[in-house]
């Protein structure tokens, strides 16, 4: 008989025990200001355990956790608040806490200039040519083209061979700027691959020269064309053969 009261005591003793066990809760993390958007990225903490988790990107999280105790939710960008776990919290799938978001301020913005482009933003069309500004020029002046309807101030006819001298000169200005600004940007190439004190000693050429060698450097066709298909690597191995020829030739002239 003592022994069956021993064991009905027990029962009860580890009936609330096993009644308190905590399990895993499944919960989501929403605004409130904003259609109960998911919220992810944030912490959600028991503080009856200091376990804490992060919500993933549909503001997801599962902690482990029983009835009464304190679920904090907390995070740079929202309000810190707590919530009170109740049975009602585990019947619920999933069990749902809404917080305020908070206005922050970026310390920094980083943008992929090679994902993001005039095409992904949907300012030009897929495929369009590209054009500098010297490019543009030069293709507009080509698709203008000589009228003998014009007239001068007076009224009198201008002769079509004038209008086409100007129209051709201004073509040659055009082309030569063109050249002008796709000089400078194979200067601005090399530059950004040698400094001048690597052009000095690794490719030998003398201080003085620096400044003719890259100019020479920048009108020799191979040069161009792996400049064109942005190749560092043929760039290198033909400005390395340029530094020869043009050592070669510096001799000559001396």
């Amino acid at each position: 008989m003592k022994k069956l009261a021993v064991l009905i005591l027990l029962l009860f003793i580890t009936l609330p025990i096993i009644a308190q066990e905590r399990k895993p809760l499944l919960g989501r993390v929403v605004e409130t200001d904003n259609s109960f958007l998911p919220v992810s990225g944030v912490f959600v903490i028991n503080k009856a355990t200091a376990v804490e988790v992060k919500t993933d990107a549909t503001g997801t999280f599962s902690l482990d956790a029983k009835a009464g105790d304190v679920l904090t939710v907390y995070s740079k960008r929202t309000v810190v608040h707590d919530f009170i776990v109740n049975q009602q919290s585990f019947k619920d799938q999933p069990y749902v806490v809404a917080v305020k978001v908070t206005a922050y301020e970026l310390k920094e913005v980083v943008i992929d200039e090679k994902s993001v482009t005039t095409e992904s933003l949907n300012l030009v069309k897929d495929g369009q040519p590209r054009y500098t500004v010297a490019e543009r020029r030069a293709k507009q002046a080509n698709s203008i083209k000589p009228s003998t309807g014009l007239t001068g101030t007076g009224g009198v006819g201008i002769p079509t061979d004038v209008i086409a001298n100007v129209f051709s000169g201004r073509k040659k200005m055009l082309k030569q700027a063109m050249v002008t600004e796709k000089n400078e940007a194979g200067i601005n190439k090399i530059n950004s691959l040698y400094t001048e004190k690597e052009i000095i000693e690794d490719l030998k050429i003398p201080e003085d020269y620096v400044q003719g060698f890259i100019f020479y450097a920048v009108e020799d066709a191979e040069f161009k064309s792996a400049f064109a298909a942005n190749n560092n690597d043929r760039i290198r191995a033909r400005i390395s053969a340029l530094a020869l020829d043009y050592l070669a030739l510096s001799e000559e002239d001396e």
